[in-house]
């Protein structure tokens, strides 16, 4: 296998949606998988639904599992060898579609695993949709995720066996959730939010020290920070509470009891405006 890193992109869109149909679609099942066949790029585009993604079986490059409107939706599974670019998901038929009746519990869906055998370059950009995304165990070099209006979960179960340069988040009005962020083995992360309830939780395995930027316009922020990581927060905020507990304040700067005794550090950047900062030390998962 080549060293060269390969490029996951995965693009979940949504296409302009009217009223939702008073009467349940008939979704159609398609299943399809890949086995490794030495260097490639993955862009998997999906048009809407619910979206799930985790690591794949070994030997395989990726496995999707797809339920969509075919009157509506035409599935895209298309392979250039030449420049090794993997697409895969779903294009809406027209501008104005629907996805599915929310009342009947009819929407459509794409399940993805994506190989965890190869270094792994991931974009992730959702639209108006429902995620929950595994990332645990997969080789990634770099990560980018973008959802807007949605609920979304994002996890990191397992540590990352490379090191990663950036892990950046840019979420809209939306419900977020990312756990285990210590696995990741990032050294720089973004977060960048709109409107919302946001949860980040940085226990893991840390195996070095990590910058963090987390700006967030109007909502509440919650930080599950480890008791063994030294930790030192920059504060920007505008009508924004903070629950400063377990710092002290030197300069212009929030240290913990311990950041310049912990064998690793996190640097965070904190701006927040009409919402509050929530602090809870947890006992580290390693």
């Amino acid at each position: 296998m080549s060293g060269r890193a390969w490029r996951v992109a995965a693009l979940l869109l949504v296409a302009p949606v009217g009223a939702w149909p008073a009467a349940a679609q008939t979704l159609r099942t398609l299943s399809s998988a890949r086995q490794l066949h030495g260097d490639s790029a993955l862009d998997v585009t999906y048009a809407a639904g619910r979206f799930r993604l985790e690591p794949a079986s070994a030997g395989d490059l990726y496995r999707m599992d797809l339920r969509y409107d075919e009157d509506k939706f035409t599935p895209v599974r298309d392979y250039d060898p030449a420049s090794g670019v993997l697409r895969l998901g779903l294009r809406g038929r027209s501008r104005n579609i629907s996805p599915g009746d929310r009342r009947k519990g009819e929407m459509p869906s794409l399940d993805v695993a994506l190989t965890a055998e190869v270094p792994l370059t991931l974009d992730v950009e959702l639209g108006a949709a429902e995620a929950d995304v595994e990332l645990g165990g997969l080789s990634l070099r770099r990560v980018s995720f973008h959802t807007g209006a949605s609920k979304s979960s994002v996890r990191f179960s397992s540590p990352n066996p490379l090191a990663c340069d950036a892990l950046s988040f840019e979420v809209g009005a939306a419900e977020f959730t990312a756990t285990g962020l210590g696995n990741a083995n990032c050294r720089r992360m973004t977060f960048d939010g709109g409107v919302g309830a946001v949860s980040l939780d940085f226990t893991g395995s840390w195996r070095g020290s990590a910058d963090a930027r987390i700006h967030v316009a109007m909502g509440t922020v919650k930080l599950f920070l480890p008791r063994d990581v030294g930790v030192a927060i920059s504060l920007d905020r505008f009508l924004a509470s903070f629950d400063r507990y377990g710092f002290t304040k030197r300069g212009d700067r929030y240290y913990s009891d311990n950041f310049s005794s912990a064998p690793h550090r996190l640097n965070l950047d904190v701006a927040a405006v009409f919402g509050g900062i929530e602090v809870h030390w947890v006992d580290n998962h390693n």
